[in-house]
């Protein structure tokens, strides 16, 4: 078994400080957004492992350039069935982190900055159902 190597250690670190330290004491105390921020990042691994055939000991700050967060929205709508609202949901937690982790380290801060210009993807307008044709729930 390869041993992970120091970059991925330190990743991984601010992983788990992030999910377990810093999101419920700075961000929020919603349980419902922290599991969003932990399924994010979840899933975007899983992306990894799966798709790049990254393994989670060799993860890299390269992982998270702009182009695989691009192709892992690609990936969560196609493969995963995920609609555009959930989509831009899991953008936002990837985001967060990011930026927590770019006040960390000044040096990941690159990986912010490429993530912020990825465009959200297009969401549905809902009508009611109740209201076939109708914006408001006025009925």
């Amino acid at each position: 078994m390869k041993k992970p190597k120091q970059e991925s250690i330190e990743l991984a670190r601010h992983i788990y400080i992030f999910l377990h330290e810093y999101a419920p004491v700075h961000l929020t105390s919603s349980r419902h957004t922290l599991k969003s921020y932990q399924t994010a990042l979840f899933l975007f691994i899983t992306f990894l492992e799966c798709e790049k055939g990254v393994q989670s000991i060799s993860l890299k700050p390269d992982c998270f350039s702009g182009v695989n967060i691009e192709q892992w929205i690609e990936w969560l709508m196609n493969v995963r069935n995920c609609s555009s609202d959930t989509a831009n949901n899991r953008l936002a937690s990837l985001r967060t982190f990011l930026k927590y982790l770019g006040s960390r380290d000044p040096s990941y801060l690159y990986l912010y900055q490429e993530a912020l210009v990825i465009p959200r993807k297009k969401e549905s307008t809902k009508k009611s159902a109740d209201c076939p044709g109708r914006l408001f729930r006025f009925c």
